[in-house]
């Protein structure tokens, strides 16, 4: 019962296609809840997680997008306001197109480190390094 090589690589090149059907890194989505007038970022911990950034300097971020105050709290960042979904999840977008994404190949695989007192975005895929 043995497969001539045409027949394998075939198969081979099937089953690859497959698991490669998705992509490694999806951008999380926002889940937030109003609170009278604050909007609550539930999940922001695990987005901070998810793109390998120091929770307050995320949230600074997000806070100086949104042109508003706020605090951390038990993993959630209470935004002072009320603010769509689609509106704070377009400034999680902007933040890591800023600083998540390599902007040479666009991996997501990137560090925060510090060269001369600048922050640069170090790239674990292709070695670039970018100011941010």
């Amino acid at each position: 019962m043995t497969q001539d090589y045409d027949e394998l690589l075939e198969k081979g090149l099937d089953e690859a296609e497959e698991s490669s059907q998705g992509e490694r890194f999806e951008m999380p989505e926002a889940d937030t809840r109003k609170d009278g007038s604050k909007t609550i970022i539930t999940n922001f911990k695990e987005i901070a997680e998810t793109f390998g950034r120091d929770k307050k300097d995320f949230s600074n971020f997000i806070q100086d997008e949104l042109g508003t105050s706020g605090h951390l709290e038990r993993g959630e960042l209470v935004l002072n306001g009320e603010f769509r979904r689609g509106n704070v999840q377009g400034r999680i977008e902007n933040y890591a197109d800023e600083w998540v994404f390599c902007g040479e190949c666009e991996s997501p695989d990137t560090k925060i480190v510090k060269e001369k007192g600048i922050e640069m975005i170090k790239c674990q895929a292709c070695g670039s390094r970018n100011p941010v």
